[in-house]
């Protein structure tokens, strides 16, 4: 068999076009990941002649260490997509390597076999399928590396590298990834795959170890197949503190070239997006991602954190995961209450420079999401994340933001499912889902998905099915710990009322609506009064709540702590007003095409 020089090849009815780097079966454009298709085109080079697997994996991985299960997966992939399950166009030789057994064209001999001959071989499009077509999703969990020595000054590496490994990840349709903030309870000395497999379904994991040698750093890495533990890929560069981004990069593509992931033009235009221009602003970038991953949880080193974001932003004002992660503590921060709305503003302002630097960077979207949910614009966010969406993105965050978005637009069914899609995604994702059910009334469900760093909805739930005891421990216990404020405010008001202090509830209750930046917050403030009986000031709240965002409709409709307002005109006007709120909200959903979005069978029981 003889090998042809031009730059396209025929055999049976496909055809490898070379040039732009895609097979087609006659006109229909096939996918294949890039590292298949450079196997394929090896192959295909080498027709007739039996090749080694070390010969395929050096001449298509180069220096890079992989073992032969990454070239076994190649060898599915091109079975696959040829149907040559049968083994008849590539034979194996078991124990020596593969023959591509099939006679080679090049175009000028074979355009005889285009199906429709009007058409020549250069017409033929082969750019990749739109965005939110069939494509392999491969779900990798990325867990926390551990420090073999304790070193105060680094440890923030063992948290904040694998998270920017995962963030850059995170940008790509063809991978659905668990950041090492869910996934360290699973970072144990001894990996138990099994479990990782059964209960986060990961099909990969990437672990690794970090250690201190003098002024440099020894960074060990594997990528691991779930649940057999197969080594995929491993690396182990010496790195100093100014290669930190060199070292993410290095590990993000490497990771893309082991999983074989199938890269859009869009994906590589993401990728290469937010590249620090300074080392010094990159390091300022990680230690404060490490300070913040508590949220509100971990209060005081916000403020750290935000000093570490401001001085990054400062050193490079391009890069745009610094301006959103700042713009994420100024919202908790001013959440609890140091200059409320002064940093609200604040927050907005980063968030708005972030998308403005990068519209594709997902950490802004979400982000900004939860703070126009607060600020009054839930239908606009709900549009925002929709259209994200659209655009194909595996991310689980986004539609975690969905949940609450839709919830504070009255769309609880719709909240419901972008949880579902969340969880198909990311089976462990937190999402805010237990509001959802309470607002529903299934006060069961609502307590079965209280979410990972929840502070109030569990003693909620517990309290409003008559588990008043426990309700009081749970509040108690979270009364403890470090909240701000206002949050412990909410909590007080909640605790009090199940606990039969009527006084000591509305006090703080009042204290909550007067501090609380939270419709959503002031609006169970509401609740609480018409609970305890008063009436006219609960209208009044629950008026000021809607007139600050939030409406739920069906709360107003069917919760029972209502029934002594509804008789009242203003009741009646208020279920008014979250009618023509709801109706509204559904109309933008389904413009912006939520239905496609958020596909579930119970939005379609609803239609």
């Amino acid at each position: 068999m003889h090998k042809p020089s031009h730059q396209t090849r025929f055999f049976d009815e496909f055809t490898l076009d070379l040039t732009r780097g895609c097979v087609m079966r006659r006109q229909e454009d096939l996918r294949l990941r890039p590292k298949s298709f450079e196997v394929l085109k090896y192959l295909i080079e080498n027709n007739g002649r039996l090749m080694t697997k070390h010969e395929l994996i050096r001449a298509v991985w180069g220096d890079t260490a992989v073992t032969d299960d990454s070239l076994v997966q190649c060898m599915k992939d091109i079975r696959h997509v040829l149907g040559d399950e049968a083994q008849q166009i590539i034979k194996t030789v078991h124990g020596r390597g593969y023959i591509f057994d099939r006679e080679v064209s090049d175009s000028s001999s074979a355009v005889r076999l285009v199906e429709h001959p009007e058409k020549t071989v250069t017409e033929t499009n082969c750019d990749p399928p739109l965005v939110g077509t069939s494509r392999s999703i491969t779900r990798l969990m990325v867990l926390p590396f551990r420090m073999l020595r304790a070193d105060p000054d680094l440890d923030f590496l063992g948290f904040s590298v694998p998270d920017a490994v995962a963030g850059a990840l995170s940008a790509l349709d063809s991978v659905v990834v668990r950041s090492p903030v869910g996934s360290a309870r699973y970072a144990n000395e001894i990996l138990d795959l099994k479990q990782i497999a059964e209960e986060a379904q990961a099909e990969a994991v990437l672990t690794g170890t970090v250690l201190r040698a003098g002024n440099r750093i020894r960074v060990s890495c594997q990528l691991l197949e779930v649940p057999s533990g197969t080594v995929m890929w491993w690396h182990k560069p010496d790195v100093t503190i100014s290669d930190l981004f060199e070292l993410q990069d290095n590990l993000v593509r490497g990771i893309i070239e082991s999983l074989s992931l199938s890269l859009s033009a869009l994906e590589h235009r993401r990728l290469g997006r937010d590249v620090p221009t300074t080392a010094a602003a990159y390091e300022l970038y990680l230690r404060g991602n490490e300070l913040s991953r508590r949220g509100l949880a971990g209060f005081s080193d916000l403020n750290i954190a935000r000093g570490l974001y401001q001085s990054c932003v400062e050193a490079d004002s391009r890069y745009a995961p610094a301006w959103a992660q700042l713009g994420r503590c100024y919202r908790l921060i001013g959440k609890g209450i140091e200059r409320g709305r002064e940093n609200l503003k604040l927050a907005e302002s980063a968030f708005v420079r972030a998308l403005d630097l990068n519209h594709d960077l997902l950490l802004g979207h979400c982000q900004y999401a939860f703070l126009e949910a607060e600020l009054g614009r839930a239908k606009e966010a709900v549009v925002r994340l929709l259209g994200c969406a659209r655009t194909g993105s595996t991310s689980p965050d986004l539609f975690a933001a969905l949940v609450l978005c839709c919830r504070f637009c009255g769309l609880l069914d719709h909240s419901l499912a972008a949880h579902e899609r969340a969880r198909q995604l990311d089976p462990l994702i937190a999402t805010s889902v237990s509001h959802t059910y309470y607002q529903l009334g299934d006060y069961e469900r609502a307590l079965h998905h209280v979410g990972e760093g929840a502070w109030a909805i569990a003693g909620m739930a517990l309290g409003t099915m008559g588990c008043t005891i426990d309700a009081s421990a749970a509040f108690r216990n979270t009364e403890q710990s470090r909240l701000p404020t206002p949050m412990r405010a909410f909590i007080g008001a909640w605790r009090a009322m199940f606990e039969g202090n009527c006084q000591e509830s509305l006090i703080a209750a009042e204290k909550c609506v007067q501090h609380y930046l939270d419709p959503e917050g002031v609006f169970y403030m509401g609740l609480i009064m018409a609970r305890l009986g008063k009436t006219e000031r609960a209208l009044a709240v629950l008026s000021e709540s809607m007139n600050q965002g939030f409406s739920s409709v069906h709360l107003l409709q069917h919760n029972p702590w209502f029934d002594g307002s509804r008789s009242t005109l203003k009741f009646v006007k208020l279920v008014e007003r979250a009618k023509a709120s709801f109706t509204e909200a559904e109309r933008e959903y389904r413009a912006a095409g939520g239905p496609h979005v958020l596909k579930s069978d119970r939005l379609v029981a609803k239609d």
